[in-house]
C-alpha cells in the first residue's frame, strides 16, 4: 500500500484535471461498489491489488478506468486523459486475507495518495468492507462493513483488532504503522 501511494505521488500526470466533491453521492457510492465488487473475487483469487479512477464522462456519466493489477501490497493506476474522463476518485482493492497487513482499513499511505492528487478514494478490504477516502476532510469513512463485498476465504474477523467507522490521516498512521 505504501509503494501505490508513492509510485501515483511519482508517476502522476495531469493531475489539474481533478476536481474534489466534498460527499459521495448516492450515485457514486453504488457505482463504487460495482466497480468493486465485480473485481474484488480477482483481486482475492490473485492475492494482489487492482487499482484505477472513477470519473465523469463527457455526458457526465460515471465511468472507471479498466482495472490494473498491482502487487500483494501496491498498486499503481494509470492516470486517463482529459478527454476521456473528469477524475472524481481512486479505487483499489487490498487483495486476500494477509496476515502480515492490516488491510481492513485503508493505510495512512492510501490517504495520502488521494489527498496528494486532491481527489477522493475507495478501497476494499478483504474481508468486504467498503471505505471511502475524504481527501478534503483527510479522513477515511466505512460506507459499508464486512460482507458488503466479496469477502476472503481467509478472511477471520477481528483479526486486525478493532474497527472503527472513521479514521483521521494520524489515526490510521498509528493504526496501520503501530504508533
Amino acid at each position: 500500500m505504501r509503494a501505490f501511494a508513492i509510485g501515483v505521488a511519482l508517476g502522476m500526470v495531469g493531475m489539474a484535471q481533478a476536481q474534489h466533491v466534498p460527499d459521495p453521492s448516492w450515485e457514486e457510492i453504488d457505482y463504487a461498489k460495482s466497480v468493486l465488487a465485480e473485481i474484488q473475487p480477482r483481486s482475492i483469487a490473485k492475492r494482489r491489488e487492482y487499482c484505477g479512477f472513477i470519473g465523469r464522462d463527457t455526458d457526465g456519466s460515471l465511468v472507471a478506468t479498466p482495472a490494473v493489477p498491482g502487487t500483494v501490497a501496491s498498486c499503481l493506476p494509470i492516470w486517463p486523459r482529459a478527454d476521456e474522463m473528469r477524475v472524481v476518485a481512486s479505487y483499489h482493492t487490498h487483495g486476500a486475507f494477509d496476515l502480515g497487513y492490516i488491510n481492513e482499513v485503508p493505510s495512512d499511505i492510501d490517504l495520502e495518495g488521494d489527498i496528494f492528487r486532491g481527489i477522493d478514494g475507495w478501497v476494499a478490504t478483504p474481508g468486504g468492507r467498503l471505505w471511502f477516502n475524504d481527501a478534503a476532510a483527510e479522513e477515511t469513512r466505512l460506507v459499508c462493513g464486512v460482507g458488503c463485498l466479496p469477502v476472503s476465504p481467509e478472511f477471520y474477523k477481528g483479526l486486525n483488532g478493532p474497527v472503527a467507522k472513521r479514521y483521521s490521516l494520524q489515526e490510521l498512521s498509528a493504526k496501520t504503522d503501530g504508533g
